[in-house]
């Protein structure tokens, strides 16, 4: 112990500091290796979990000693390839991933005993929250949900309940937002789920704070979204149609082309009679007919005997006689008549603007260059009539059709990329951690080699040449042995390489004598 303190001391300080920071080094760069060296942990375990349940998973996996890594913002967790089958087994022992909700089977450990009507009500209420939240985690592109629903309610005393309501707040897994469709089929899923609530009672929301729905909505404004769905798709399906048409004409790339479609989406009924005085059909007939004669017998004559007293009349001869003679037809008639009943739901196309822009044609100029040239008025002519008959053109509807023919710009001359210099350039192209590894382990390896192995290669040629003979001034072999320091005196040197070595001393003289008889 004491001889190997003092070899210490005798290299000085500069060799201890200089031994002890490659010692340092070598330790790190052994502790870096130990850490990163073996697989990495890139097999997906679970995707898309929530943060408790990641935390459940990560404290699961820590106590088995399993390594893993987390990605996706601590959605993900990534295990070993090998250790993924044994991971997954120690889940599904600890019932992993255990989801944020219960649902209806919150009623599982319930004592029907110990329970109330508000109790029971606020059970159901979390359950139908849970049950929701289950079936919206499965839409795609939606990574967790919480959904409160707010069931109808009559109070005492009241002829009228509250309307059932519910809120729904998506936590979305991607950067892009949610698709109208989705949203749709959450509020229809909402609705269906829960007695008494309708679409328009409902509000979505996101983790961003964008309102996707809105509670009191009307039934036409959620149509609004699909209107101009289905005028995109208009445009779109009559651009892809004029377009395919003059690419099999012009060839590729010399032909853009844009739609624009006026449409009406109002919605109206209209019901129309109309009668045909021709289609007469008798329906009823009634016929009555009276007869009735009346005679007069009264003598009207004025006299002078008929005044006197006690005077006597003639006797009245009938005067008059009448007769009356009625009749009645009454005859119902059947007049046939048309109802119509019109719904006007599909949109219609009001107008229709399309825009064609034809590249002009190369040609060589007379010094040989090349000159864009427009297409003739004739060929215009004819491409304008084969894109009216494509669209369907209607003049009385205002449909308009526009073709032009103008040079193209060349590819790449468009907007010009900024200028960057050759620093940035490098720090974009993502090798300056790879080249700051390499050098670093390149700096530790010449400090181990300059440190480290050069002192003993050093050593070991010293040693080389002190055990090789030389020759001295005067013709003489003079050896000398390791450990034995440079003298002046030649003879001193043998002196003491005799001392140390007589046998191989011993040998050497016996070949220098038997160099001199062989002379």
């Amino acid at each position: 112990m004491n001889k190997l303190l003092e070899n210490l001391r005798a290299l000085g300080p500069v060799k201890l500091g200089a031994m002890a920071a490659v010692a340092v080094a070598v330790t790190a760069l052994m502790t870096m290796l130990a850490l990163v060296g073996g697989p990495s942990p890139n097999a997906t375990l679970y995707a898309g979990l929530g943060l408790k349940d990641a935390g459940n998973i990560a404290t699961a996996l820590t106590t088995a000693h399993i390594r893993y890594a987390l990605a996706g913002d601590g959605h993900t967790i990534m295990v070993e390839p090998a250790a993924l089958d044994r991971a997954r087994l120690l889940l599904a022992q600890h019932d992993l991933p255990a989801g944020s909700s219960s649902g209806f089977a919150i009623f599982d450990h319930q004592n029907p005993l110990t329970g109330s009507d508000f109790l029971d009500r606020i059970d159901e209420t979390r359950a139908i929250d849970g049950e929701l939240e289950r079936t919206i985690d499965l839409i795609h592109g939606i990574r967790s949900s919480r959904v409160q629903v707010v069931l109808p309610r009559q109070d005492d005393f009241s002829l009228r309940a509250a309307p059932a309501q519910a809120s729904v707040m998506l936590s979305l897994a991607g950067a892009a937002p949610l698709d109208r469709e989705s949203i749709d089929a959450i509020l229809n899923l909402v609705a269906s789920a829960v007695p008494g609530l309708k679409p328009n009672n409902i509000s979505i929301a996101d983790d961003r704070g964008d309102l996707l729905a809105q509670a009191g909505r009307s039934d036409g404004a959620m149509l609004d979204a699909r209107d101009a769905r289905l005028k995109r798709d208009t445009e779109r399906h009559l651009t892809d149609q004029v377009r395919s048409m003059l690419d099999a004409a012009l060839g590729a790339d010399q032909v853009k082309v844009v739609t624009s479609v006026s449409m009406n989406f109002d919605r109206t009924a209209q019901t129309a009679t109309s009668f045909d005085p021709n289609g007469q059909v008798v329906r009823s007939q009634q016929q009555s007919r009276t007869q009735s004669d009346r005679t007069t017998n009264r003598d009207n004559t004025v006299s002078v005997a008929n005044n006197l007293p006690g005077g006597t009349s003639a006797k009245a001869t009938p005067q008059r006689t009448d007769k009356e003679t009625k009749s009645d037809q009454t005859t119902n008639y059947e007049i046939s008549q048309t109802v119509k009943h019109t719904i006007h739901a599909t949109p219609e196309i009001t107008r229709i603007s399309i825009a064609v822009m034809l590249a002009d044609v190369a040609s060589k100029g007379p010094k040989g260059q090349l000159i864009d040239r427009p297409r003739s008025a004739a060929t215009i002519a004819r491409i304008k009539t084969l894109v009216e008959s494509a669209i369907g053109y209607d003049k009385a509807r205002g449909d308009v059709v526009d073709v032009q023919s103008m040079p193209f710009a060349a590819p790449g001359t468009g907007l010009a990329m900024p200028h960057r210099t050759l620093i940035e350039r490098v720090m974009a192209s993502g090798l300056v951690l790879p080249l700051l590894r390499l050098i670093i382990l390149g700096l530790v390896g010449l400090a181990a080699l300059l440190i480290v192995f050069r002192p003993m290669v050093r050593r070991i040629t010293e040693h080389k040449e002190a055990t090789t003979p030389a020759l001295g001034a005067e013709g003489q072999t003079m050896l000398a042995a390791p450990g034995i320091e440079p003298v002046d005196s030649p003879i001193r040197a043998i002196v003491d390489l005799i001392d140390r070595s007589p046998e191989d001393s011993v040998a050497v003289i016996r070949g220098w004598l038997s160099r001199e008889e062989a002379r």
